[in-house]
């Protein structure tokens, strides 16, 4: 009983860690921490496979919040429960509070240094850049299907030529995923037919 209890502080102790070192990287908002995120929980710790992070991620992007501490919300509850919640959201969140604590102390005497200025510009290009890559990495489960490119495409041009809400969009791609898996069954049923009626042949 000991032993299980000290694996499971164990495992809190180190979402606790994995999410420290990634609180850092959330300069230029969430959607820059999503890879270091995917890479750390899927490739370097093993705690889920690359289909279980891909559905957090849409959650997290549909649930209210920053997405980067909704994702290690998820992931803390889905390795280790409550606990697991709780040590991952701590992790994520600790160097953020610090760093803006920083941030704001020194924003009054550095706001105009040309050198801050230069270093900003320089961050801006490579938030894009992970960005694009999380998007990249999240394609390959999420849109293998056509109707799925359909639902990205429609939904990217609503976003940047109308002024409609995220909110309705996320609404817009739930009501479609609803909608195609009621419809799946009838698609299913029609292709198992001609098994089955083979299957009744052979009898």
């Amino acid at each position: 009983m000991e032993a299980i209890q000290e694996n499971k502080l164990r495992l809190y102790g180190k979402l606790f860690v994995s999410f420290l070192k990634i609180g850092p990287t959330t300069f230029g908002g969430g959607y820059a921490i999503l890879p270091v995120i995917d890479k750390e929980v899927t490739e370097r710790r093993g705690w889920l496979g690359s289909k279980e992070m891909s559905e957090i991620t849409a959650l997290s992007g549909a649930a209210p919040g920053g997405i980067g501490v909704n994702v290690a919300a998820l992931v803390g509850y889905r390795v280790a429960g409550i606990p697991g919640l709780l040590a991952a959201v701590a992790g994520i969140s600790l160097p953020t509070i610090l760093i803006m604590l920083v941030l704001c102390a020194a924003a009054a005497g550095f706001s105009h240094n040309r050198y801050v200025q230069a270093a900003l510009h320089g961050i801006k290009p490579t938030v894009v850049a992970l960005i694009v890559y999380a998007a990249v990495r999240m394609r390959k489960q999420a849109l293998n299907h056509p109707l799925a490119w359909g639902v990205a495409a429609a939904c990217l041009v609503l976003l940047l030529f109308f002024p409609i809400p995220p909110l309705l969009v996320l609404a817009i791609g739930i009501v479609i995923g609803i909608a195609s898996k009621a419809a799946s069954p009838f698609g299913d049923a029609q292709k198992n037919a001609p098994k089955n009626k083979r299957d009744q042949q052979s009898m």
